[in-house]
Protein backbone atom coordinates (compact mmCIF):
# COMPACT_ATOMS: atom_id res chain seq x y z
CA UNK A 1 0.00 0.00 0.00
CA UNK A 2 2.95 2.32 -0.60
CA UNK A 3 2.47 5.68 -2.19
CA UNK A 4 3.10 5.63 -5.93
CA UNK A 5 2.99 7.98 -8.86
CA UNK A 6 -0.30 8.21 -10.72
CA UNK A 7 -0.94 5.49 -13.30
CA UNK A 8 -1.10 6.18 -17.00
CA UNK A 9 -4.82 6.90 -16.98
CA UNK A 10 -4.68 9.40 -14.10
CA UNK A 11 -6.20 12.86 -14.52
CA UNK A 12 -3.98 15.44 -16.29
CA UNK A 13 -3.11 18.62 -14.34
CA UNK A 14 -5.25 21.13 -16.26
CA UNK A 15 -6.70 24.01 -14.26
CA UNK A 16 -7.41 26.57 -16.99
CA UNK A 17 -10.42 28.80 -16.36
CA UNK A 18 -12.11 27.86 -19.64
CA UNK A 19 -12.09 24.15 -18.87
CA UNK A 20 -15.36 22.87 -17.32
CA UNK A 21 -15.21 22.21 -13.58
CA UNK A 22 -15.84 18.48 -13.91
CA UNK A 23 -12.79 18.22 -16.19
CA UNK A 24 -10.58 20.38 -13.96
CA UNK A 25 -11.02 17.95 -11.09
CA UNK A 26 -14.31 18.84 -9.41
CA UNK A 27 -16.27 16.05 -7.80
CA UNK A 28 -19.52 15.48 -5.90
CA UNK A 29 -19.77 14.42 -2.27
CA UNK A 30 -22.40 14.11 0.46
CA UNK A 31 -22.05 16.41 3.48
CA UNK A 32 -24.23 16.61 6.59
CA UNK A 33 -24.27 17.55 10.28
CA UNK A 34 -26.90 15.00 11.30
CA UNK A 35 -26.25 13.41 14.70
CA UNK A 36 -28.39 11.33 17.05
CA UNK A 37 -30.87 10.51 14.30
CA UNK A 38 -33.81 8.30 15.30
CA UNK A 39 -36.25 6.39 13.07
CA UNK A 40 -38.90 8.81 11.82
CA UNK A 41 -36.65 11.90 12.06
CA UNK A 42 -36.29 13.96 8.87
CA UNK A 43 -32.75 13.68 7.46
CA UNK A 44 -31.27 16.53 5.42
CA UNK A 45 -27.96 16.15 3.57
CA UNK A 46 -26.06 18.40 1.16
CA UNK A 47 -24.89 17.15 -2.22
CA UNK A 48 -21.87 19.33 -2.91
CA UNK A 49 -19.80 19.91 -6.05
CA UNK A 50 -16.29 21.33 -5.85
CA UNK A 51 -12.73 20.27 -5.16
CA UNK A 52 -11.40 18.58 -2.01
CA UNK A 53 -14.47 19.41 0.10
CA UNK A 54 -14.74 23.07 -0.95
CA UNK A 55 -18.17 23.47 -2.53
CA UNK A 56 -18.47 25.81 -5.52
CA UNK A 57 -21.93 25.41 -6.98
CA UNK A 58 -24.91 23.11 -7.35
CA UNK A 59 -25.12 20.57 -10.13
CA UNK A 60 -28.38 20.21 -12.06
CA UNK A 61 -31.05 18.25 -10.21
CA UNK A 62 -32.03 16.30 -13.31
CA UNK A 63 -28.48 14.94 -13.65
CA UNK A 64 -28.37 13.23 -10.23
CA UNK A 65 -29.83 9.91 -9.13
CA UNK A 66 -29.85 9.47 -5.33
CA UNK A 67 -30.89 6.38 -3.40
CA UNK A 68 -30.87 5.15 0.20
CA UNK A 69 -29.67 1.63 1.01
CA UNK A 70 -30.16 0.22 4.51
CA UNK A 71 -28.91 -2.82 6.38
CA UNK A 72 -32.29 -4.38 5.54
CA UNK A 73 -31.61 -3.95 1.85
CA UNK A 74 -34.45 -1.49 1.30
CA UNK A 75 -34.23 1.39 -1.14
CA UNK A 76 -36.03 4.53 0.03
CA UNK A 77 -37.13 7.54 -2.00
CA UNK A 78 -35.15 10.79 -1.69
CA UNK A 79 -36.43 14.32 -2.25
CA UNK A 80 -33.89 16.56 -4.03
CA UNK A 81 -34.02 20.38 -4.26
CA UNK A 82 -31.64 23.22 -5.12
CA UNK A 83 -29.94 25.42 -2.51
CA UNK A 84 -27.53 28.33 -3.02
CA UNK A 85 -24.36 26.39 -3.89
CA UNK A 86 -25.42 22.75 -3.48
CA UNK A 87 -28.36 20.38 -3.65
CA UNK A 88 -30.46 19.34 -0.65
CA UNK A 89 -31.41 15.68 -0.22
CA UNK A 90 -34.10 14.75 2.27
CA UNK A 91 -35.57 11.45 3.43
CA UNK A 92 -37.11 9.86 6.55
CA UNK A 93 -35.55 6.63 7.85
CA UNK A 94 -38.15 4.14 9.03
CA UNK A 95 -35.95 1.97 11.26
CA UNK A 96 -32.63 1.84 13.10
CA UNK A 97 -29.37 0.79 11.49
CA UNK A 98 -26.81 2.07 9.04
CA UNK A 99 -28.24 3.89 6.01
CA UNK A 100 -25.97 4.35 2.98
CA UNK A 101 -26.74 7.42 0.89
CA UNK A 102 -25.55 6.85 -2.67
CA UNK A 103 -25.67 9.32 -5.57
CA UNK A 104 -24.83 9.10 -9.27
CA UNK A 105 -24.08 12.27 -11.23
CA UNK A 106 -24.20 12.14 -15.03
CA UNK A 107 -21.80 14.77 -16.33
CA UNK A 108 -22.40 13.73 -19.93
CA UNK A 109 -20.26 14.02 -23.05
CA UNK A 110 -17.69 16.83 -23.37
CA UNK A 111 -15.45 17.46 -26.36
CA UNK A 112 -12.63 19.91 -25.57
CA UNK A 113 -9.85 21.26 -27.81
CA UNK A 114 -7.19 21.56 -25.09
CA UNK A 115 -3.91 19.59 -25.34
CA UNK A 116 -4.27 16.23 -23.66
CA UNK A 117 -8.07 16.48 -23.67
CA UNK A 118 -8.75 16.04 -27.39
CA UNK A 119 -11.66 13.86 -28.30
CA UNK A 120 -15.10 13.58 -26.68
CA UNK A 121 -15.28 11.87 -23.29
CA UNK A 122 -18.15 10.77 -21.11
CA UNK A 123 -18.04 11.97 -17.48
CA UNK A 124 -19.75 10.08 -14.67
CA UNK A 125 -19.38 10.57 -10.91
CA UNK A 126 -20.44 8.64 -7.84
CA UNK A 127 -20.53 9.37 -4.12
CA UNK A 128 -21.84 7.90 -0.90
CA UNK A 129 -21.83 8.31 2.84
CA UNK A 130 -23.13 6.21 5.75
CA UNK A 131 -25.56 7.57 8.32
CA UNK A 132 -26.21 5.72 11.62
CA UNK A 133 -29.86 5.81 12.67
CA UNK A 134 -30.98 4.84 16.13
CA UNK A 135 -28.93 3.07 18.78
CA UNK A 136 -25.65 2.41 16.94
CA UNK A 137 -23.27 2.43 19.90
CA UNK A 138 -19.52 1.96 19.77
CA UNK A 139 -17.43 0.52 22.59
CA UNK A 140 -13.82 -0.50 22.07
CA UNK A 141 -14.36 -0.10 18.33
CA UNK A 142 -17.12 -2.74 18.24
CA UNK A 143 -20.72 -2.29 17.13
CA UNK A 144 -23.10 -3.07 19.98
CA UNK A 145 -26.67 -2.75 18.73
CA UNK A 146 -26.34 -2.36 14.95
CA UNK A 147 -25.36 -4.89 12.33
CA UNK A 148 -22.02 -3.88 10.75
CA UNK A 149 -21.86 -4.82 7.07
CA UNK A 150 -18.49 -6.14 5.89
CA UNK A 151 -19.08 -4.82 2.37
CA UNK A 152 -21.31 -1.74 2.27
CA UNK A 153 -21.69 -1.72 -1.50
CA UNK A 154 -24.39 0.06 -3.47
CA UNK A 155 -23.41 -1.24 -6.91
CA UNK A 156 -21.86 1.91 -8.38
CA UNK A 157 -19.64 1.40 -11.42
CA UNK A 158 -16.68 2.84 -9.47
CA UNK A 159 -17.02 2.55 -5.72
CA UNK A 160 -15.08 2.99 -2.47
CA UNK A 161 -16.17 0.49 0.18
CA UNK A 162 -15.35 0.75 3.90
CA UNK A 163 -14.62 -2.66 5.40
CA UNK A 164 -15.84 -3.37 8.92
CA UNK A 165 -17.45 0.07 9.07
CA UNK A 166 -18.00 1.69 12.45
CA UNK A 167 -18.23 5.19 13.90
CA UNK A 168 -14.52 6.00 13.89
CA UNK A 169 -12.32 7.90 16.35
CA UNK A 170 -9.19 9.99 15.85
CA UNK A 171 -6.10 7.81 15.52
CA UNK A 172 -8.01 4.77 14.27
CA UNK A 173 -7.45 3.33 10.81
CA UNK A 174 -10.06 2.83 8.14
CA UNK A 175 -9.71 0.03 5.60
CA UNK A 176 -11.11 0.87 2.16
CA UNK A 177 -11.58 -1.27 -0.92
CA UNK A 178 -11.94 0.15 -4.45
CA UNK A 179 -14.16 -1.72 -6.90
CA UNK A 180 -14.63 -1.12 -10.61
CA UNK A 181 -17.40 -3.05 -12.37
CA UNK A 182 -17.55 -5.31 -9.32
CA UNK A 183 -13.85 -6.20 -9.41
CA UNK A 184 -11.02 -4.94 -7.22
CA UNK A 185 -8.94 -2.11 -8.67
CA UNK A 186 -5.22 -2.42 -7.76
CA UNK A 187 -2.40 0.10 -8.19
CA UNK A 188 -4.55 3.24 -8.14
CA UNK A 189 -4.29 6.27 -5.87
CA UNK A 190 -6.90 6.93 -3.19
CA UNK A 191 -6.90 10.48 -1.82
CA UNK A 192 -7.85 11.14 1.81
CA UNK A 193 -8.98 14.74 2.36
CA UNK A 194 -9.74 16.29 5.75
CA UNK A 195 -12.11 19.29 5.75
CA UNK A 196 -9.57 21.32 7.73
CA UNK A 197 -6.62 20.55 5.46
CA UNK A 198 -7.91 20.47 1.89
CA UNK A 199 -4.61 21.46 0.26
CA UNK A 200 -2.60 18.48 1.52
CA UNK A 201 -4.52 15.27 0.93
CA UNK A 202 -3.15 11.89 1.94
CA UNK A 203 -2.24 9.72 -1.07
CA UNK A 204 -2.21 5.94 -0.75
CA UNK A 205 -2.03 3.38 -3.57
CA UNK A 206 -4.29 0.33 -3.52
CA UNK A 207 -2.65 -3.08 -3.15
CA UNK A 208 -3.38 -6.10 -5.35
CA UNK A 209 -6.64 -6.63 -3.45
CA UNK A 210 -7.74 -3.07 -4.23
CA UNK A 211 -7.37 -2.00 -0.60
CA UNK A 212 -5.80 0.89 1.31
CA UNK A 213 -5.36 1.50 5.04
CA UNK A 214 -5.62 5.17 6.09
CA UNK A 215 -5.14 6.62 9.55
CA UNK A 216 -7.76 9.17 10.59
CA UNK A 217 -5.35 11.71 12.06
CA UNK A 218 -7.94 14.40 12.85
CA UNK A 219 -11.52 14.57 14.02
CA UNK A 220 -14.41 15.89 11.96
CA UNK A 221 -15.18 15.41 8.27
CA UNK A 222 -13.22 13.26 5.83
CA UNK A 223 -13.58 12.51 2.13
CA UNK A 224 -11.88 9.70 0.19
CA UNK A 225 -11.60 10.01 -3.57
CA UNK A 226 -10.51 7.92 -6.55
CA UNK A 227 -10.57 8.60 -10.30
CA UNK A 228 -10.42 6.23 -13.24
CA UNK A 229 -10.55 6.42 -17.05
CA UNK A 230 -11.59 3.53 -19.25
CA UNK A 231 -10.98 3.73 -23.02
CA UNK A 232 -12.62 0.31 -23.41
CA UNK A 233 -15.96 1.95 -22.58
CA UNK A 234 -15.71 4.38 -25.47
CA UNK A 235 -18.63 4.37 -27.91
CA UNK A 236 -17.84 4.75 -31.60
CA UNK A 237 -18.80 8.17 -33.02
CA UNK A 238 -19.85 9.38 -29.53
CA UNK A 239 -16.86 9.42 -27.14
CA UNK A 240 -13.43 7.78 -26.88
CA UNK A 241 -13.40 6.90 -23.16
CA UNK A 242 -15.37 7.09 -19.94
CA UNK A 243 -14.02 9.28 -17.13
CA UNK A 244 -15.20 8.42 -13.62
CA UNK A 245 -14.74 9.71 -10.08
CA UNK A 246 -15.97 8.14 -6.85
CA UNK A 247 -15.97 9.62 -3.35
CA UNK A 248 -16.88 8.36 0.10
CA UNK A 249 -17.36 10.66 3.08
CA UNK A 250 -17.26 10.22 6.84
CA UNK A 251 -18.84 13.15 8.66
CA UNK A 252 -18.30 12.41 12.32
CA UNK A 253 -14.80 11.16 13.24
CA UNK A 254 -14.74 11.82 16.99
CA UNK A 255 -12.05 12.37 19.56
CA UNK A 256 -10.70 9.17 21.07
CA UNK A 257 -11.55 9.33 24.78
CA UNK A 258 -9.44 6.25 25.52
CA UNK A 259 -6.15 7.91 24.54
Amino acid sequence: MAQKASRKESFPPFFLEDIPDIVRGHEIWVDHDMQNVSPGDPVVCDLCFGHNMKSDKAVQVEKVTPAIFSTRGENRAVEVSTAEDHLLMQFIPAFAGYHTIGVEYEGGILNLPHPGLEGPKYYQQYTKTILPVGDCQVWNCQIVNCQAESDLTVGHELEIIPLGYRQCKVGEHILLKVLYDGHVLPDIIVYGIHAGNRENPIEVTTDQEGMVDIELEKGGKWMFKVGYRDPEKGVKDLYDKKVMTATFTIMDVGENVWK
